[in-house]
């Protein structure tokens, strides 16, 4: 489940210092004291002044060329956040590259910068700076240009499922410039109508309507671990819509009743009448999920 309380993301600032325990003893072993200095080392390298400068450098040249390519079908400058806590900017280029940085409540919490290669339609991208993608840092490594209408997005290669999800939900096009995919700047007053060029493949999980569905039976419960204090609760639940009701693996369904409740499931695989999924919630929400709730591709919020 995406966390769509936007006004929580701050909340979650201990991720940038860590939220990783000492040992029951205080004291962590060697390997792990020189896995964190070499992370700390390069934490550090990244946000110094020196990376400033050659990134501002760098950007400045982007810029330029950004200005002589005149309407380039993706160089431009790019932003993705939700204000708060996540404030992702993306100049790009075809010769002198990108230049990536992610600004929060508290500052500047990384930076990257390097060339860029072009695969067929994909865009990769090649790191100055270790890319964790971890908390509240690090950027998708292959991004692919999609149009829609007079707007164009950068999409992470391996989420072309998760930028349908947002079109499905209502959440894309958007009208403001917050939003969880990468937007070249002004193209959210841009309006559009139909669909994006999305790959072929992924044509399939752009809806018309929105399926609507139930939950049926609730499954095995799993935690794992965050990169903070707490634990993901993971809930199978089977659904009572398949590949029928053009349920695909990968779509999210939100629950619309009961109205109180703000989940969702993604679904991880699917027969013809019914579909499998998962709730993540976060392990002392006390909301027990039941059978009987209805979802939807599109929340209530958005209708």
């Amino acid at each position: 489940m995406r966390l769509i309380a936007l006004s929580l993301t701050c909340c979650f600032l201990g991720l940038l210092v860590g939220c990783s325990k000492p040992q029951p003893n205080g004291l962590r072993s060697v390997s792990s004291l020189e896995d964190a200095s070499g992370q700390e080392d390069a934490a550090n390298e990244k946000l110094s002044e020196q990376a400033g400068r050659n990134a501002a450098k760098l950007k400045s040249l982007i810029t330029k060329e950004i200005e002589s390519l005149g309407n380039h079908a993706w160089a431009g400058s790019y932003y993705m956040g939700d204000g708060l806590g996540e404030n992702v900017s993306l100049v790009i280029s075809p010769t002198n590259g990108y230049v990536f940085e992610w600004h929060g409540c508290m500052g500047l919490y990384d930076r990257n910068f390097g060339k860029i290669k072009r695969q067929n339609d994909r865009l990769q991208l090649s790191f100055t700076f270790p890319n964790n993608q971890q908390g509240f840092q690090g950027i998708a490594g292959e991004f692919t240009p999609v149009s829609w209408a007079n707007r164009t997005y950068l999409i992470p290669s391996n989420d072309l499922v998760g930028f349908c999800n947002d079109i499905n939900s209502g959440a894309e096009p958007r009208k403001q410039v917050h939003g969880n995919y990468l937007l070249r700047d002004g193209d959210e007053s841009s309006l559009v109508t139909g669909h994006p060029e999305i790959p072929v493949k992924f044509k399939p999980y752009l809806l018309d309507q929105p399926i609507e569905a139930a939950i049926i039976e609730i499954g095995d419960v799993t935690t794992r671990p965050s990169v903070c204090d707490w634990n993901f609760k993971d809930t199978e639940v089977i659904i009572d819509s398949g590949t029928n009701a053009g349920v695909l693996q990968g779509m999210e369904l939100y629950v619309v009743a009961p109205n109180d409740v703000v989940e969702s499931v993604i679904i991880r695989s699917v027969e013809n009448n019914k579909s499998i999924g998962v709730m993540t919630q976060i392990d002392d929400d006390e909301t027990a999920i039941k059978a009987g709730w209805k979802l939807s591709t599109r929340p209530r919020w958005n209708d």
